[in-house]
């Protein structure tokens, strides 16, 4: 087997993935709490509803990052790895 099963650049981008959809997840629900602060419960609850559909994207990326780096740790490499 010439190539590894999981590409690195896939692990390197579900993990940029997952640090996006944390760091927006967090300033929704910021946003959302300012809102209800000053009133808006409407839109604190459509800032909560995107939110939590962000939490579920979220979700399905961190499985398949925790299946994706399974996969590779447990990858056996017939080959010597390669040297710059």
């Amino acid at each position: 087997m010439s190539g590894k099963m999981i590409p690195q650049r896939l692990l390197f981008l579900l993990t940029g993935i997952t640090l996006v959809l944390i760091l927006t997840m967090g300033a929704i629900l910021a946003f959302g709490a300012i809102l209800a602060a000053m009133g808006d419960e409407t839109g604190s609850r459509v800032l909560r509803w995107i939110a939590a559909g962000i939490g579920i994207v979220l979700a399905v990326d961190l499985t398949c990052l925790v299946l994706g780096l399974a996969v590779h740790a447990l990858e056996k490499s017939d080959q010597p790895p390669d040297e710059p």
